[in-house]
């Protein structure tokens, strides 16, 4: 849904905070938020009702917000894929067992909630050239194309490699859930687009979601590491992430928060960290504080590196003004992080995992990895069609997307991927006082830094890509327009005064 204001906007215009308003949209909010802990308050079948309900009142709920209160609907997305993870965990806890994640519907739910997003790409479609939506246009028929030929190949044997099983069997179920984690992130981003007038709005809003983000995600990190919660625990050892998330006890776990294994926690934590530094109130140095702590636990080494580049993007493009404020933020965060990092029990896990990096040949995931990619690329890249959208999953994003996409998907995605980066990369906006068109590219380039670790243009890792690309696009699309009404409001007004 695109809904056209007659003026835009001034950007310098602040959108105010006002608490559970509109009360309409809260209301609809803490009820599902409510049902939600009744029925885990009612044990094993409340849980099991809570499974399968979730992600309908998901949809459901973001059906609603779409439509009546599109800021509110932004954040209600972030916020599933912030908590949704640890809620499943809650309810396998509560059930006394380990869910397949075959089973596990309510997973579902933040990718149904974006769903709702494809209304936008219904009612935009045809004004693509005029609204600048080709890149994610190419990318979402990419993915159409892959599921089409998943579809066709309903059937795949299973081709093992060493110990990596690289293609699986593929049936119509898996390939639809395979579409639902390619399809939303693009399907998210080309919403935030061509809702471009709301830019402030969103922008202020993504701001503090993840404000609250950080710290929750943070304190609970934290929490996490030092008790290993029995949730927690159930899930690293039924879900086999004992060989790569640490031990399932205390001290001992690599932190992952609320979110489903380190990976995506660090990709949202650096992404919070970053947005941060457009932050203002009493709570953003705690936040900063438990944000970068858990961050540091989590042992992500990618996310480490992403940070440090985003910064370096972030820090070049700012005033001096913003400069000396970023310099002066980064100053106490030290002050607070150094001295909790060399006491026991946090020196313990970091120290070592900092050492490697300046080492990383030697590293055993990384030779992993390297050997893995060694192997397979000749053949990837000798896939014209490709298997299919759910065929194929590795650590490796190249091979990904060739065995999933082949060269027929492979052009139109990467080259939507690439102009959209290039355009937000490339634009300038007179106003500098927005610091939020640099952060996000900051965002961006550690999110295409991931994409060397791991295949993040999909699922959880997908929606911070093209959804910060979406959002970058609507900010450089906002002061294009902006300033044309300006030019044009001062020539028509001298052209009065004749």
């Amino acid at each position: 849904m695109n809904q056209h204001d007659s003026t835009i906007a001034n950007p310098s215009l602040k959108i105010p905070d006002k608490l559970f308003q509109p009360a309409g949209a809260w209301i609809a909010i803490l009820s599902f938020s409510i049902v939600s802990l009744i029925l885990i308050g009612l044990g094993g079948f409340g849980a099991r009702i809570l499974n399968v309900l979730f992600p309908v009142a998901s949809l459901a709920l973001g059906w609603l917000l779409y439509f009546r209160y599109p800021i509110l609907y932004n954040g209600f997305v972030w916020w599933l894929f912030f908590l949704t993870p640890f809620l499943r965990r809650i309810c396998d806890w509560r059930i006394g067992a380990f869910t397949e994640s075959s089973s596990s519907y309510i997973l579902l739910a933040p990718f149904l909630a974006v769903l709702v997003c494809a209304h936008s790409l219904h009612f935009n479609l045809s004004k693509t050239r005029e609204q600048g939506t080709m890149p994610f246009v190419l990318a979402i028929t990419a993915v159409i194309y892959g599921y089409v030929i998943a579809m066709i190949h309903s059937q795949i044997p299973i081709v093992s490699v060493g110990s990596i099983e690289a293609i699986v069997p593929l049936s119509p179920i898996k390939a639809t859930v395979a579409l639902l984690e390619w399809i939303t992130p693009l399907l998210f981003g080309y919403h935030l687009l061509v809702n471009w007038e709301r830019y402030p709005a969103y922008s202020q809003n993504v701001k503090r979601v993840f404000l609250w983000g950080v710290l929750i995600m943070g304190i609970y990190g934290i929490y996490q590491f030092l008790v290993a919660p029995e949730w927690d625990r159930l899930w690293m050892i039924g879900s086999g992430m004992d060989s790569s998330a640490g031990s399932p006890v205390p001290f001992g776990m690599r932190v992952w928060s609320t979110m489903n294994s380190q990976g995506p926690f660090g990709d949202y934590m650096v992404t919070g960290l970053l947005l941060l530094l457009g932050c203002q109130g009493g709570i953003v140095a705690p936040a900063a504080g438990v944000g970068a702590l858990s961050l540091l636990l989590s042992l992500v080494r990618a996310a480490w590196i992403g940070w440090f580049l985003g910064m370096i993007s972030l820090v070049l493009s700012l005033t001096p003004k913003q400069k000396f404020r970023i310099a002066l933020t980064l100053i106490i965060l030290t002050a607070i992080i150094i001295p909790l990092t060399t006491i026991e029990p946090f020196s313990k896990a970091i120290g070592p995992r900092l050492a490697t990096l300046s080492n990383l040949q030697d590293d055993g995931s990384s030779q992993v990895r390297q050997a893995t990619y060694a192997i397979l690329i000749n053949d990837a890249l000798g896939k014209v069609t490709g298997e299919g959208i759910g065929s194929f999953d590795t650590d490796s994003a190249i091979l990904v997307l060739f065995f999933n996409l082949g060269w027929i998907g492979v052009i139109p995605y990467m080259g939507g991927l690439i102009f959209a980066s290039l355009l937000v990369f490339t634009s300038k906006t007179k106003n500098n006082n927005d610091i939020f068109i640099p952060i996000t590219r900051g965002i961006l380039i550690k999110s295409l830094m991931f994409l060397l670790a791991s295949p993040t243009m999909r699922g959880a890792h997908g929606v911070v890509l093209w959804g910060f690309l979406g959002l970058g696009l609507a900010g450089r699309k906002y002061y294009q327009n902006y300033y044309q009404q300006q030019i044009l409001s001062l020539v028509s007004n001298k052209s009065t005064s004749k």
